[in-house]
């Protein structure tokens, strides 16, 4: 994930994955996977491991948080967030 705050109008920040790119322009974006009871700003597939609303990614400046929501947890940066701990400032890449 690399973020690049921009001025207000354009993409505050662009989530990078192997086969996406996402810019964010919004101040909270949900990663997950699409379902019949809705749809994520970010869809990850169609994995059982996926919840439908498994990560919050929130800019409140000049900061980004992430909230794991997601049954299985989360990985950043090699350690491991729990569904319903704390929400965790991000670093700039």
């Amino acid at each position: 994930i690399q973020w690049c705050p921009e001025t207000e109008g354009t993409a505050i920040a662009r989530l990078e994955g192997r086969e996406f790119e996402y810019l964010v322009r919004q101040k909270k974006i949900i990663v997950g996977r699409n379902s019949s009871r809705g749809s994520v700003d970010v869809n990850m597939g169609h994995s059982s491991f996926i919840s439908r609303k498994h990560v919050e990614i929130r800019f409140d400046s000049p900061h980004f948080y992430m909230s794991c929501n997601g049954k299985n947890g989360v990985f950043v940066d090699g350690r491991f967030q729990r569904k319903g701990a704390p929400a965790i400032q991000l670093p700039k890449t």
